[in-house]
């Protein structure tokens, strides 16, 4: 693992799996309360009582199956930011149709959301998919707001995402940093400030839950499930769904930061049984699969010139953030 994520080891074992099993533990005490929250969404008195994104991938795609199979009315929709493997669009459609759910793809203003991402490469940072997961989040909420939706179904889940070391990543929901970066209004791209967090979040009570965490998650046995009842089609390794964010994992990453990402996501399979440490070290000695199209972007060709910058060089909201978060949680205890 990279020299700037910390890491520690008792006995053998490193402080992200300890924490894993912490987080795990209370992931199987909540499981429990999955006939309680069902009939929590079943509560919703709009025509839809859950929204849900769908990727293409197969959290999203599996996370659809379970809905539709509780009796729940999910209204769902994709983004379209000009980097959709159209396997993984294809894989949308097939369920949606099968399923027979709403279903609406937006599409973005691909020139300002390019150039807010060539922002990001050319400021020399790590998360350059910042972008894309803001704007997902943001069109989550608008979409629940507007359609009276209080519950907001995810397709993140411990089992198979449960490791990344923060100093990987970076908060997507601070719009103040994404500004900070791009240096330009943002004018046609979804977005959503700290304030419009709060009013969604505690006016409009929107609540996400990730489902996928009430089930004993296993990612092999979920495509074999796909594709057995919808023709689900593998588009490849984990978030590869979108060119870009396959480049951007499998080559950017590594090559620029020397991230991995294949070591936390591994190591999250093995904590949760999926597959054993020798399979995952066998799996580490191949090449990384990265597409061989590169995002239509000129910077891209530069990257590795331009000098590594961090995200805390830029204004950013995390001081704010964190201090709400802790304040949450100290009225909720």
């Amino acid at each position: 693992m990279n020299e700037s994520a910390l890491i520690s080891f008792e006995r053998g074992i490193c402080n992200y799996c300890y924490d894993w099993v912490k987080e795990e533990k209370k992931r199987r005490i909540e499981k429990t309360n999955l006939s309680w929250r069902i009939f929590e969404i079943k509560k919703g008195k709009g025509k839809y009582n859950c929204l849900l994104g769908l990727s293409g991938g197969v959290d999203s795609s599996l996370c659809l199956h379970y809905c539709v199979e509780h009796g729940l009315k999910p209204f769902c929709f994709s983004v379209d930011n000009g980097w959709n493997d159209p396997k993984a669009d294809e894989n949308i459609m097939r369920l949606v149709e099968g399923l027979k759910v709403p279903f609406q793809k937006i599409v973005l203003d691909i020139p300002e959301f390019r150039a807010i991402q060539e922002s990001f490469i050319k400021a020399g940072l790590s998360n350059v998919e910042v972008v894309t997961d803001h704007v997902i989040r943001a069109l989550s909420y608008q979409i629940a707001a507007k359609n009276g939706i209080k519950w907001i179904i995810s397709g993140g889940n411990h089992a198979t995402e449960g490791i990344m070391p923060d100093e990987w990543s970076f908060d997507a929901n601070d719009l103040k940093h994404i500004k900070a970066v791009y240096g330009k209004p943002i004018k046609k791209i979804p977005v959503m400030s700290l304030v419009q967090y709060i009013y969604y979040r505690f006016i409009k009570r929107i609540k996400k839950l990730n489902l996928l965490d009430y089930y004993d998650y296993n990612r092999t046995k979920a495509i074999d499930l796909l594709k057995e009842k919808y023709g689900y089609k593998s588009y490849g390794f984990k978030h590869c769904e979108s060119f870009f964010t396959a480049w951007f994992q499998n080559y950017y990453l590594p090559a620029k930061f020397g991230y991995d990402k294949r070591l936390p996501h591994f190591s999250t399979l093995i904590n949760s049984g999926q597959i054993t440490r020798e399979q995952a070290i066998e799996a580490l000695k191949l090449n990384l699969d990265y597409p061989d199209i590169t995002p239509d972007l000129p910077i891209v060709n530069d990257f590795l010139s331009i000098p590594k910058g961090k995200h805390e060089d830029y204004p950013n909201s995390q001081k704010i953030r964190n201090w709400l978060s802790n304040l949450y949680q100290k009225c909720k205890s």
